[in-house]
């Protein structure tokens, strides 16, 4: 389920937030989110991370222009789904307020009335997301899948019809109020089903009931839980106003969706910097505050991790002086990150030039040819206006090699915390 929704600028002005329970526990991780998303260890765009873990709930996102929508969910829950939710509200947002939306600095105030919308589109999705849990499902356009939830609704009314649902041929659930097991029934029964309309016993279902099946022409299958007793005739007689609304409903157009693979949690790129934004010892502070009920090789981890900063150390750095295991630090530095205290920056090397003062210092220190190598590759590149991640990618040289050559080369590289901007040498 949907916990929370905010709606931020790039940069991070918080322009909106809505909140299922009144709590606000996005406000505390929209660092994280900024700090990670710029800085993510999988090698794809940042147009397709669009789902992170963190701790028990997951940040879902989706991009329009200059601004991010990000919802606050369960773990489990469907990522895919959440933003398709998330897609309808930027459309909707973006339309209601696009006057105030240029406007430099827009007055959040102005944006309050959206809880109204967002509550509504809430809701046309209602019981969707817990379905793609663990099901294939197929999302209809809201309009017609509230109608069809509707009209099924009215169908169980009657005390013979007790569950109902449709399945497409292909096994996508594209409404149910069956139980897990029924339904986990029905698509077993799937590939077996080959008469227009058949009534079939199953072990988990209850005493004196039965399934009801109806194809529907190139479409699926409807599936009905029904009380044994009345003529076959009289079952699709009750079911019909459901039955022929699916007929009716065009699936042309719907969306199908996998149930989500399980997500990794947050992880940072290895060769960003971990920087301290207060004093250390307020830090260490900080730490054994906030995690006070984790275990105790956890918190020592966390202090080692916390001491081991300094002006250039590096995420993969820190993580190894912690001792903990990748996924622990990756969360440690992601809460330390909500709590304001640390940042994750990118290191842009800038390189003396290559003058007769800067070669003697390399004969000095009796640079190794392999080493020097390195140097010659990479010397256009170290003007500040690209990232190490960045010079690795362009001169094909593993990050782990560029920095370790740079630093021996000590005062003579300096390590800016921000892009400058300049043509490459």
């Amino acid at each position: 389920m949907v916990k929370e929704i905010i709606i931020l600028r790039e940069g991070g002005i918080l322009l909106f937030h809505y909140s299922v329970s009144g709590t606000r526990r996005l406000d505390e991780l929209t660092a994280a989110f900024l700090s990670a998303v710029d800085s993510f260890a999988q090698e794809v765009s940042q147009d397709r991370i669009t789902v992170m873990s963190f701790a028990k709930n997951k940040l879902v996102w989706e991009k329009k222009g200059d601004l991010y929508f990000i919802a606050l969910v369960s773990e489990e829950d469907s990522g895919e789904i959440h933003r398709v939710i998330l897609q309808d509200l930027a459309e909707q947002f973006v339309s209601m307020f696009y006057s105030e939306l240029r406007r430099e600095l827009p007055e959040s105030k102005k944006f309050r009335p959206f809880a109204d919308t967002v509550e509504v589109i809430l809701q046309k999705f209602d019981g969707i997301p817990g379905l793609a849990r663990r099901y294939k499902t197929i999302l209809l356009p809201a309009q017609d899948l509230n109608t069809l939830k509707r009209v099924l609704s009215e169908v169980e009314v009657n005390r013979d019809i007790l569950r109902g649902g449709m399945v497409t041929f292909d096994g996508h659930v594209a409404v149910s109020n069956l139980r897990a097991y029924e339904l986990e029934a029905v698509l077993d029964f799937l590939p077996t089903i080959k008469k227009k309309v058949e009534m079939r016993d199953h072990s988990s279902i209850e005493k004196g009931t039965s399934f009801l099946f109806m194809q529907i022409p190139k479409k699926g299958v409807s599936a009905f839980i029904v009380k044994l007793g009345m003529a076959e005739k009289t079952y699709l007689d009750l079911v019909n106003p459901f039955t022929s609304l699916l007929q009716l409903t065009s699936f042309e157009n719907a969306r199908k969706f996998e149930p989500d693979k399980i997500e990794g949690p947050i992880s940072f790129y290895d060769y960003d910097a971990v920087e301290a934004a207060i004093p250390i010892e307020d830090i260490r502070r900080e730490t054994k505050m906030s995690l006070s009920s984790f275990s105790e090789s956890v918190q020592v981890g966390a202090l080692r991790l916390v001491n081991s900063i300094d002006k250039t150390s590096t995420v993969a750095e820190v993580v190894e002086a912690s001792g903990l295991i990748r996924e622990q630090a990756d969360e440690i530095l992601a809460q330390l990150i909500a709590k304001g205290v640390v940042r994750i920056s990118k290191l842009f090397p800038v390189m003396e030039d290559r003058d007769e003062r800067f070669v003697a210092y390399l004969e000095v220190i009796g640079i190794k040819k392999r080493d020097f190598d390195i140097v010659d590759s990479i010397w256009k590149y170290c003007n500040g206006s690209l990232s190490l991640r960045e010079i690795s990618e362009r001169s094909e040289i593993p990050a782990q090699r560029i920095l370790e050559v740079l630093r021996t080369l000590g005062n003579h590289v300096d390590w800016l915390k921000e892009r400058m901007l300049s043509h490459v040498r």
